[in-house]
């Protein structure tokens, strides 16, 4: 039975017990207030809200270390991403803040110095999608009542300007590459591949008979270390239809560069066989871009590029969607709706078109129901 009993000194301690039936209590110097701290306990345990405030004891670090290591979902690149997160931004800011003390105000304020210093939008909303993440596995764990990062105002996130190759650039900057990765811009540019997904991809894994590309492995880089593994979606493992003349220009730079005998052999790959990594490639990237005066293309704009000219060959948004690998085709519109747009003049001839040559056409008679003689 919970209770309020004198203590030595002028004390009172308030007895309970919490809903294991394990007795806890706590001394307070007036019995108003330990009479009102028991009343709102029993509250709690009635509600079924009470919290063990042994486990609310834990700091922020204590926990998202913990919290990561539980995150068995995560790829390598993102595990990688949100350590560096943890470790550069949430534990020296709140690590060794018990996890019950962090308020939604002062996630605000950390917000606002985050972006004060210069991170960029992005970055400071991965942060506290972060933290965000580790409090709500802390709620569902009764280590705390609420998630703090909650409702929390964030910087808006501007889309990066999409850049669109012609094919005449994409000659252009296939020329400028060293022979070894002429193919590789031209195939990025002709079927939407990722990177991971080029440098992942295997002799095997092409279809030269039916022209086609089966994405079903991505290369993956954490640490310096590239591994091969599977899509990070199951819309991303899927088909792609390819164009002859890009076929063609495959069978070539195979001959040339990969082992015939090898299905598991990486069509791009380094001069020894292994994987290319991105920060080593990137010094290539640069040089052929200058070259091709193409000096503000990334390599993702190849895939913006190959959606552009499919939306400009007459595909349909689920084809596109399907071929790119996106996870939806919402996203597909919402992402490329400025590329879509072109398309609405084309679509209105058609339609005119149409019209006029109806209106053309003699009519014919046409009897209704009920009409005499029928």
């Amino acid at each position: 039975m919970a209770h309020v009993e004198r203590r030595a000194q002028g004390r009172w301690r308030a007895r309970y017990r919490d809903p294991s039936r394990r007795e806890r209590s706590r001394t307070f110097p007036r019995r108003s207030d330990a009479e009102r701290w028991l009343a709102a306990v029993e509250s709690s345990v009635a509600r079924g809200e009470w919290l063990d405030p042994q486990r609310g004891a834990t700091t922020v670090e204590q926990w998202v270390t913990t919290w990561v290591v539980t995150r068995s979902d995560l790829r390598p690149t993102t595990r990688a991403r949100v350590q560096s997160i943890i470790d550069t931004h949430i534990i020296p800011r709140f690590g060794h803040r018990r996890i019950t003390t962090v308020s939604n105000s002062e996630v605000r304020l950390w917000v606002a110095n985050l972006s004060a210093a210069g991170s960029s939008p992005a970055t400071v909303r991965k942060c506290v999608a972060v933290l965000r993440q580790a409090y709500d596995a802390a709620v569902a764990d009764r280590r705390v009542s609420a998630n703090p990062c909650l409702r929390v105002p964030l910087p808006a996130e501007s889309a990066a300007e999409q850049m669109f190759l012609s094919p005449d650039q994409i000659d252009d900057l296939a020329d400028a590459m060293p022979d070894r990765y002429r193919a590789l811009v031209t195939v990025a540019c002709y079927t939407g591949l990722r990177w991971g997904e080029l440098t992942g991809l295997r002799r095997g894994r092409v279809d030269t008979f039916r022209s086609r590309i089966h994405v079903v492995e991505t290369a993956v880089d954490v640490g310096g270390q590239v591994s091969i593994g599977e899509p990070k979606t199951k819309r991303s493992r899927r088909t792609v239809p390819v164009p002859r003349t890009i076929m063609r220009a495959i069978e070539e730079h195979m001959a040339a560069h990969t082992d015939a005998d090898a299905a598991d052999a990486l069509v791009f790959a380094n001069p020894d066989g292994s994987p290319l990594r991105r920060s080593s490639f990137r010094h290539v990237w640069r040089r052929a871009t200058r070259a091709a005066g193409l000096e503000a293309v990334r390599f993702h704009d190849c895939r913006h590029s190959f959606v552009s000219m499919m939306v400009a060959a007459g595909a349909g948004l689920k084809e596109v969607s399907t071929w790119a690998g996106h996870s939806s085709a919402s996203f597909t519109a919402d992402r490329y709706q400025h590329v879509l747009d072109g398309r609405d003049d084309e679509v209105a001839d058609r339609l005119d078109a149409l019209l006029t040559a109806t209106a053309a056409r003699p009519r014919s008679t046409v009897r209704t129901i009920g009409q005499a003689g029928s």
